[in-house]
């Protein structure tokens, strides 16, 4: 697909954009924890791939490529808004009562996802749900392979604890 974007083939973008639109909005709605702040993650990755892809030196890499996209710019996204929060000095509560979902309902599944540290949910999504590889992982978010190792062992120990009941706090 990137060789066609590459080339400017027609409706190659479209092509494009049809296959990895959900599944860059899945992951950049698990990173921000926001449907509107993901759309807007969204878009401004559609333009950075709109004008970086004639520099993809690996078109077999465009989807780790988009995913590596989505993720700095998510990331950025969350860092200013952490900035301008303590800048604000504010405090946000955490609900005392804790719903307690079986593992095998995949609504709680997501809804516990979004009870996990970004960077926990990050792996868990990359890993289960996009079904990249530990190596793939490391490339898309920047950091070494055991690390993405150590990550992922903690994110399931993390969602064990939020779906059997126990408390786990991610502020």
């Amino acid at each position: 697909m990137a060789l066609r974007c590459q080339t400017n083939e027609p409706a190659a973008y479209e092509d494009l954009v049809a296959v990895m639109e959900k599944p860059l909005l899945y992951y950049a709605m698990r990173l921000t924890g926001d449907r509107n702040t993901a759309l807007d993650v969204l878009q401004e990755t559609w333009i950075r791939a709109l004008h970086g892809i004639q520099r993809l030196k690996d078109p077999g890499s465009i989807r780790s490529w988009l995913y590596r996209i989505v993720h700095g710019i998510a990331v950025d996204d969350v860092r200013r808004k952490t900035l301008r929060e303590r800048a604000e000095e504010v405090r946000l509560d955490v609900p005392e009562d804790r719903e307690t979902f079986r593992a095998d309902d995949a609504a709680a599944i997501h809804r516990a996802l979004d009870e996990l540290e970004p960077k926990h949910k990050e792996v868990l999504t990359l890993y289960f749900l996009e079904e990249f590889s530990i190596a793939e992982i490391a490339e898309i978010v920047d950091c070494p392979e055991g690390t993405v190792k150590s990550r992922l062992y903690h994110a399931k120990k993390s969602m064990r604890a939020v779906l059997t009941g126990g408390y786990y706090a991610t502020k």
